[in-house]
């Protein structure tokens, strides 16, 4: 009777860890060739010396665009080097229209977090 307690106490700490394991992660869609001649504007979710994604509000895939010496990157108006852009920012891409997979520009326009308040002088009374 203790051998079968024993073997059963082995088997479920053994099984335990397999049963208790997350549920695997969906996959994440693969971004698609840009095929548009208009500008796609969204978060940046990949970012490269050689290519960008961007996913569009609503969109199911992001869209990629490759990224060469010619393209042009600005952040709130200043030219920017593509090392400088970072994921989760908000950028307008536009590509070329020899090549609709290649981004002729990227626009970045960050707002600035609020300066904080100065305290306003309470009135003596």
């Amino acid at each position: 009777m203790k051998k079968i307690a024993l073997a059963l106490t082995v088997l479920t700490a053994l099984a335990l860890p397999l049963v208790a394991q997350d549920a695997p992660k969906p996959a994440k869609k693969p971004s698609v060739p840009n095929a548009s001649a208009s500008p796609t504007e969204g978060k940046i979710g990949y970012i490269s010396d050689k290519k960008i994604t961007v996913k569009a509000k609503g969109a199911d895939a992001s869209t990629a665009f490759k990224l060469d010496t010619e393209t042009k990157v600005t952040v709130n108006g200043e030219s920017k080097a593509v090392t400088d852009l970072k994921k989760g920012w908000t950028a307008k891409v536009t590509p070329k229209t020899t090549d609709l997979e290649s981004a002729a520009s990227v626009e970045v326009t960050k707002t600035e977090s609020a300066a904080p308040k100065e305290a306003k002088p309470e009135a003596n009374e």
